[in-house]
């Protein structure tokens, strides 16, 4: 008997996908209301950006929706059990990224997220690891903040002044 991830259809995927993605693009729609979806005196308001492309994302998602119930796709997603083992492989470090995020800001997170993913996923020696994990926040940091003036969510140790990051 297969697992329940074997038992998983591209049709059902795709609705599950479409039906969170039209609830996002509705969580999406309704802050972009409230920070002012319109064209002010000066130009678009707070929320005129996030609301246009979410409710792109809601249209396109509603047609995905509406394929996926006319017309059902009903081969296998997954192949073989490897093919789940490797999506997790991919998806729980993401999740945990997404997590840390709060405290580690983007360029701690980015870091640990590059050094650990290749090392691990990517089989690259430790000290290759360690300087990707170092060369791609140092770049990210430096033309976002310095080059384009872009403020990225900074790290606890930032807030307390110990790192510039």
């Amino acid at each position: 008997m297969p697992s329940f991830w074997l038992r998983l259809t591209y049709g059902t995927v795709e609705t599950v996908v479409a039906l969170v993605l039209v609830a996002l693009g509705g969580l999406i729609i309704n802050e972009a209301v409230h920070l002012g979806w319109g064209w002010g005196e000066q130009g678009p308001q707070p929320g005129f950006f996030p609301f246009t492309l979410a409710i792109i994302m809601t249209i396109a998602a509603l047609g995905v929706l509406l394929k996926s119930w006319t017309t059902p796709d009903r081969q296998p997603f997954f192949e073989v059990q490897q093919e789940v083992v490797d999506l997790l492989k991919v998806g729980f470090p993401i999740f945990a990224a997404i997590v840390l995020l709060r405290w580690g800001g983007l360029y701690i997170t980015s870091g640990l997220y590059l050094a650990f993913f290749m090392a691990w996923y990517g089989k690259f020696r430790w000290y290759e690891a360690i300087a990707g994990g170092i060369a791609l926040p140092a770049v990210l940091w430096f033309v976002l903040r310095h080059g384009f003036n872009i403020a990225m969510p900074m790290s606890v140790f930032y807030r307390s002044g110990i790192l510039p990051f």
